[in-house]
């Protein structure tokens, strides 16, 4: 992943590599595998090239690199053998440039900024940009070739299934070798739309996917991961529509408008090679029918599971790196050791860990977040966002705003900023004393934002806050709530409101759970109220809040081995519905609607251990907490609601459908009732023609019998058991006592 400067012109790399082995072709279910890895190149981004120095002879060589290197190790460590100045072999003198190559990306774009243009001497003034740079522009050609047109392939009904004409809602499952689409069905029993019977259908053992699946952010997709790479699915019979090869993928994320893909691989063995992290034009892929990735970097530097994250509007696509992203238990381990980051001021402790330069310093100390424009991939404005000590971070999910936190540090408090894109200014920073840990949560509309704070333990127990900004207003208004001195095991926006749920208690006593609103409920003032507070009885805990999609509706959730489920109405202060021993729920979710909330016991992949095998399979709840429908299946991997793109209805337009919601419930409920009722008529048709199948059958089998009675007679020495002249029929009445009842077994 890094290396933000260096180049990656696929195009031209993507023509002269070789398709794949001729034993792994038909992997998938159409057509020869075409499946092509993108070459992987060297990072870059540490060097640059200092030119317009002086040229001197070989008896001054010495002394100008050592003035060069001078300058340049004073704004960061240089790799071994990091400087080399290029001497003309006939003249014997410098040809007026150097390469520099640092040990951090960082100490590079800072070496740029600070000596381009900087008068060397009187006579120098010194041009400095990034190696990449220079790549790519000897890489240009000099004359423009026009590529021959290529046709252009459209995938239809790519959101057809949202014209459902019942508005149902699809969902996919993994059990055994079975990949299948569903409809969600108000009935219960869901209905087949598609198990991968094409592939079935080929023979030789296929089947549509062995490994795991997921839908793309606005569920046009649907992504399903194989040894080569991942594939692409989608229209209302699930053809293939895009082929991405990336040996080794083990995770993939689609942006926010399905636009683009981002795919990770990571080495599985020492020696396994590096893993890589490819950025995919989903779009131009599908059109041109040809892998179009934008740009990849190794994952090492940046380390597993810190990942790249999407704007809104997918303009931008942004990494956050520091030793703490990078590898957190170590990172903290060196913190501790070194108390908490203090020391000397310019101290800097050496450490040992993932992506630590060659001489055992963090390259990366002091943190950032590259910011990329998209689909151009450059770093915007060829600089990082400076973020010392990053430790978290995420977008607006509404507005190209990012926040970020970084723990306290030698004499500076720990803070919470915001940084507002393109510009990278600062609009918001708030400062934070005695802080152990901060938890970023953006309300989905990006109203608000919570940092909740938990500060170091004072007087045997640790206090948490509520840092909540309100984004909208100026200057971004913020309030702070301070919270009892118990641990807040779980927060929740309510989806496109106001409030949010705090869930509070310790692991061994009975949970609390607070609500709470951003607007004053009589006046409709800008002012956090606590709205009420539910305490639970001694033998029932919580451990996870659930908003429902349309708010009002909250799940209070134990998902342990013992799991239960509540209902909460938050309108009414009422609880719906309880539901207890539900065995080991690992997984939990609303359907898109928030009509339908689905839990799910699953086990690994590849698993076949005792305890992850028995009770799997999914169940369907109503929002009141009624049961649809418990479908148990072996070897259950994985259930995944299929999400629905942003809605196109203004504000206004949504608020005349909620007014007009009666006149929907009546059509809806009675579109209900005649389809349940034409389930019980199909269910009676059914039922009617199995009976007149058996009495047909048993009629014709008492006629045979009747044919054959004088002869099944006489092989029975004239006994008929059918006659009841030949039976004797007695009546027996007993008395039964019952036992410990001495005096009347006596009798």
């Amino acid at each position: 992943m890094p290396g933000e400067d260096y180049d990656n012109d696929y195009g031209e790399q993507l023509d002269s590599l070789a398709t794949i082995d001729e034993d792994l072709k038909g992997y998938l279910s159409e057509g020869p595998t075409d499946w092509v890895e993108p070459v992987y190149e060297p990072d870059y981004s540490t060097a640059i090239v200092v030119d317009n120095l002086p040229k001197v002879p070989k008896d001054k060589y010495e002394k100008l690199l050592g003035y060069v290197r001078k300058i340049y190790q004073q704004i960061g460590p240089l790799a071994e053998d990091g400087l080399q100045m290029p001497v003309d072999e006939a003249t014997g003198m410098t040809q007026g440039y150097a390469f520099i190559n640092f040990l951090a990306r960082d100490s590079a774009e800072k070496a740029i900024a600070a000596t381009n243009n900087w008068n060397f001497d009187k006579a120098h003034a010194l041009k400095v940009n990034s190696y990449v740079d220079l790549v790519r522009t000897m890489a240009h050609p000099e004359t423009y070739t026009p590529q021959p047109a290529r046709p252009l392939t459209t995938v239809p009904g790519l959101y057809a299934w949202l014209k459902d004409a019942q508005f149902r809602d699809q969902f996919v499952v993994r059990h055994g070798r079975d990949t299948e689409v569903f409809w969600a069905e108000a009935g219960g029993t869901p209905e087949l739309v598609y198990g991968g019977e094409r592939e079935k259908a080929a023979g030789q053992g296929r089947f549509w996917c062995d490994q795991y699946v997921a839908w793309s952010k606005t569920g046009a997709y649907l992504l399903t991961y194989h040894r080569q790479g991942v594939a692409l699915w989608g229209g209302p019979n699930f053809e293939k529509v895009a082929r991405l090869a990336h040996h080794g993928v083990a995770l993939a994320h689609f942006s926010n408008t399905d636009r683009y893909l981002v795919t990770y691989s990571y080495p599985q063995v020492p020696g396994d090679g590096p893993g890589h992290v490819v950025v995919w034009d989903v779009e131009r892929s599908i059109s041109v029918q040809q892998q179009v990735a934008l740009r990849s970097w190794p994952v090492e530097p940046y380390g597993k599971g810190n990942y790249f994250k999407w704007s809104h509007d997918d303009k931008y696509i942004a990494v956050g790196k520091s030793a703490y992203l990078r590898n957190p238990q170590a990172a903290q381990a060196a913190m501790d050791e070194s108390g908490g980051g203090g020391g000397l001021p310019g101290h800097q402790k050496q450490v040992s860990m993932g992506g630590v330069g060659g001489d055992g310093v963090m390259d990366d100390v002091e943190g950032q977040i590259s910011v990329f424009e998209v689909p151009s991939m450059e770093l915007l404005d060829r600089k990082s966002i400076r973020a010392e000590g990053l430790r978290g971070w995420d977008w607006c999910p509404k507005s190209n705003l990012l926040a970020y936190w970084a723990p306290e540090k030698q004499q500076q408090p720990a803070r919470v900023v915001l940084v507002e894109l393109p510009s990278k200014k600062e609009v918001r920073r708030k400062p934070l004393f005695h802080v152990e840990d901060c938890a970023l949560t953006w309300q989905n509309e990006g109203e608000y934002l919570c940092a909740k704070v938990t500060h170091k333990k004072r007087q045997s127990k640790k206090k948490v806050s509520l840092e909540l900004f309100r984004i909208k207003e100026a200057g971004i208004a913020l309030e702070m709530v301070e919270l009892d001195p118990t641990p807040v095991q779980d927060f929740a926006w309510e989806p496109a409101g106001h409030r949010f749920a705090l869930l509070h208690g310790e692991d061994a006593h009975p949970f609390t759970v607070s609500f709470y609103s951003m607007l004053q409920p009589v006046t409709g003032q800008k002012e956090v109220t606590l709205l009420h507070r539910l305490e639970s009885p001694k033998a029932r805990t919580v451990n996870k809040l659930l908003w429902s999609p349309n708010g009002s509706i909250i799940v209070l959730a134990n998902l342990t081995e013992g799991s239960t489920l509540e209902f909460y109405d938050v309108d009414t202060q009422s609880s719906l519905a309880k539901r207890d021993d539900l065995s080991r729920i690992d997984y939990l979710k609303w359907d898109p609607s928030g009509r339908y909330l689905t839990d799910a016991i699953q086990q690994p992949m590849g698993n076949s251990y005792y305890k992850y095998s028995y009770d799997n399979g999914f169940r369907v709840w109503t929002f009141q907490g009624t049961l649809i429908a418990h479908i148990e299946k072996p070897q259950f991997y994985m259930f995944q609601w299929r999400p629905r793109p942003p809605s196109l209805l203004t504000a206004e337009q949504q608020r005349k459908v909620k007014k007009d919601l009666r006149k929907y419930e009546r059509r809806f409920d009675k579109e209900d009732r005649e389809k349940e009722m034409n389930k019980k008529r199909e269910e009676w048709r059914r039922k009617g023609a199995r009976r007149a199948e058996f009495r047909s059958f048993y009629a014709r089998r008492r006629e045979e019998m009747m044919a054959r009675k004088e002869e099944l007679i006489a092989l029975q020495k004239g006994y008929d058991d059918e006659d009841p002249d030949n039976y004797e029929v007695r009546v027996v009445t007993r008395r039964m006592v019952p036992l410990g009842e001495p005096e009347m077994a006596g009798q």
